[in-house]
């Protein structure tokens, strides 16, 4: 190319790029265009389930390819194949309870094999404990070679700004804030309420659990409960108020079940029953179910872990894989945060 052409196609690079682009239009109403950006700010963050659930897709076949590499070369440096480094290190590990307890097992469940002999119930018992054996195991093997390795993942969960000014249990300094929309007649909600009963005893200081209200038009009584809680937040006492409703199992509560309730709690009944009457957190739980719309809520419970969204009553291990991830993120931005601290101070040459 000569120098003239190449400064001409220079300038028309540069023109392209000085030019702003013209806003994508998505639709055109009367003669007037809906731009992609005003679709984006109007969907905000309702895509936020969508968003969580092809990141929990990508997270796991990550770990599946992280796994694999961390075991190839764990059987390079052994000099073997990766089947004779699983059969020693997994499969040569595990065990299965004797004869006699799988056949305890299986009389203390056997009408989940209806159809199936004595013999072929306990087979399938024996089986689904092994595989579960092998997969713990296995697990196991692959964390201790992750530690080793130094991994660092670097996909990035979505997350979500939500306001923790709801009741808390924990220290706001906590390291990891786990704030849930919930609903007290929600049966699902009652089951998840001991999921993070055992969350903040195993984690402790290092996490703040949130109540924020979001009472489903399916349940009469959940928007009264709500206010109900609210006002025994104001006795200091909602978190024994919501643990009693929520050891209910989600049934339709009635004013005279807020009223038991309230009592077995140990509230003041008078000023319980003034607030209550009153109504006057009606727009408050409003408030909170809009904007837990507005990030993508549509049932309950609905967790965000420092933003990281869970829906409906998972396992604990689920939550406690999240918070594990945001506790190793958390400590690796503060050592980092330490190590930068500890660098010599560079002068300031002019």
């Amino acid at each position: 190319m000569t120098t003239i052409a190449a400064h001409r196609a220079a300038a028309i690079v540069l023109l392209l790029i000085c030019i702003p682009a013209e806003a994508a239009t998505v639709a055109t109403v009367a003669g007037r265009s809906i731009t992609e950006e005003e679709l984006d700010r109007a969907v905000g963050d309702r895509l936020m389930r969508i968003r969580t659930e092809e990141y929990n897709v990508r997270r796991a076949m990550l770990e599946e390819l992280i796994a694999d590499r961390l075991l190839q070369a764990e059987a390079a440096r052994r000099n073997v194949s990766v089947e004779e480094l699983l059969k020693g290190e997994v499969e040569s590990k595990i065990s299965i309870p004797p004869a006699a307890e799988l056949e305890a097992f299986y009389e203390g469940t056997r009408e989940r094999f209806a159809g199936m002999s004595k013999d072929e119930g306990v087979r399938q018992i024996a089986d689904g404990m092994r595989k579960q054996a092998l997969a713990g195991r296995k697990r196991d093997f692959v964390k201790s070679l992750r530690g080793a390795a130094g991994v660092e993942v670097r996909l990035k969960p979505p997350r979500v700004a939500v306001r923790d000014d709801g009741p808390a249990r924990g220290k706001a300094s906590a390291p990891v804030t786990i704030v849930e929309f919930s609903d007290f007649e929600c049966p699902f909600c009652s089951r998840a309420a001991q999921t993070m009963r055992k969350i903040a005893e195993t984690y402790g200081d290092d996490v703040r659990i949130v109540f924020r209200d979001f009472p489903l038009a399916s349940h009469r009584g959940a928007p009264r409960a709500a206010e109900a809680g609210r006002c025994a937040n104001e006795q200091k006492k909602f978190w024994d108020l919501h643990d009693l409703l929520l050891a209910r199992g989600g049934v339709p509560l009635s004013d005279g079940d807020l009223h038991k309730a309230a009592a077995d709690a140990g509230l003041d009944l008078d000023l319980f029953n003034v607030c209550l009457a009153s109504g006057k957190y009606a727009g408050a739980w409003k408030a909170s179910q809009e904007e837990g719309s507005r990030a993508g809520v549509t049932s309950t419970p609905t967790f965000f872990i420092n933003g990281r969204m869970v829906i409906g009553a998972a396992p604990y291990e689920q939550f406690q894989s999240i918070v594990e991830d945001e506790l190793e993120i958390f400590r690796n931005s503060v050592e980092t945060k330490e190590k930068r601290a500890a660098l010599p101070a560079v002068p300031n040459v002019r």
